[in-house]
Parts: C-alpha cells; sequence; structure tokens
C-alpha cells in the first residue's frame, strides 16, 4: 500500500455564519491548491475538528477586524 509522505491538507477553517461545516484547502497531486469543504457526520469532519481544536483554533472571526 503506498504511503503519502507529502501535507495533503494545508488549511482548514470554519466561515462566519455557517455550523457544522469545515472548510479546507488540499494539495493537488499535479501542483496547485483546492478548496473544498466537509459537513458535520463526516469521518473527516471529525478528524478536522480534532486537529482545530488542537491548535486552539475555536471558531471563525467573530467581529470585525478579527482575521481568521
Amino acid at each position: 500500500m503506498p504511503h503519502i509522505t507529502d501535507r495533503v491538507i494545508l488549511r482548514a477553517w470554519r466561515q462566519r455564519g455557517e455550523t457544522g461545516r469545515i472548510h479546507y484547502v488540499t494539495a493537488k497531486a499535479g501542483g496547485g491548491e483546492r478548496r473544498l469543504y466537509v459537513d458535520e457526520g463526516s469521518a473527516l469532519y471529525t478528524v478536522l475538528e480534532g486537529h482545530l481544536l488542537a491548535v486552539g483554533y475555536t471558531g471563525p472571526a467573530s467581529g470585525k477586524g478579527d482575521e481568521e
């Protein structure tokens, strides 16, 4: 079974005003990036949510001037 040694998911975040969805950016095999999202209930959502919590990310920016 092949192992993917490069980082595939580059960034993940929650959009302001959305619940139960995490947006993320993946590295494409041929170069470049692709923006995707996953909804609550998916195994990938659980994995991304765990990683976001582990780095202290609690949600999207809440006020004007805040950054994601």
